[in-house]
């Protein structure tokens, strides 16, 4: 227990007794602040969202990827269709050493080539990405009807227009890594600036305002 009284009159020292009170009254008056409420539901909004945001932005990157690995597989078969007894399981062993974004659906259709490769290729068509189901269609027609050279002709038709295309695909990526990457970048700047400079400010306005109406309407 505290004891306030001083030793020589008996009497408590007023300064203790008026800061023990004032801290009594503080508890007392104490409530949560609106803009307390608000910081809390916009840091919970916040947080709602930063994994699908986190998703967003992965699924962007892979999708990106997905288009440059198209571009490394009419690579491979190119310089493989002209090779003597190649077969498609070949390709498609090959395809799936440099793949990353479709190496778990070729992986798996490679585990069941021997029970049938058509069927097998079939598999692959689920994947929903337009120019690897492009490139599945014409592995499948080597399998039955025609060699691989004829199936895969008009990248060799195309070489010179394939190049320019890939080219063009490589500076479109480079551009939208860089975009995203400007993004990031600026992003803890513009929390830093906003969480320590702008919401500080408006906190403290939207506080004075509200006083100020306190003290109009008495």
């Amino acid at each position: 227990e505290m004891e306030f009284a001083d030793p020589v009159t008996g009497k408590a020292d007023a300064d203790e007794v008026a800061r023990v009170y004032d801290k009594i009254q503080s508890v007392k008056n104490s409530y949560i602040k609106f803009w307390q409420v608000l910081t809390s539901f916009v840091l919970a909004f916040i947080a709602y969202y930063v994994p699908s945001i986190i998703l967003f932005i992965r699924n962007k990157i892979r999708e990106m990827e997905k288009e440059n690995e198209i571009m490394q597989f009419q690579s491979i078969i190119l310089m493989l269709m002209y090779i003597d007894r190649i077969d498609v399981q070949t390709i498609l062993e090959w395809l799936c050493r440099f793949s990353y974004a479709f190496k778990e659906p070729i992986a798996t259709c490679l585990n069941n080539y021997e029970s049938g490769a058509y069927e097998a290729l079939e598999d692959l068509e689920d994947v929903p990405y337009k120019d690897f189901q492009r490139i599945i269609e014409q592995l499948q027609s080597a399998v039955e009807r025609i060699p691989i050279r004829d199936a895969f002709d008009e990248l060799e038709t195309e070489r010179a227009f394939f190049h320019e295309r890939r080219k063009e695909g490589n500076e479109r990526l480079i551009k939208k890594k860089t975009a995203i990457g400007k993004v990031l970048g600026f992003t803890p700047m513009v929390l830093l600036i906003g969480g320590y400079l702008v919401a500080p400010l408006m906190i403290v306005s939207i506080m004075q305002m509200m006083n100020y109406f306190t003290k109009m309407s008495f």
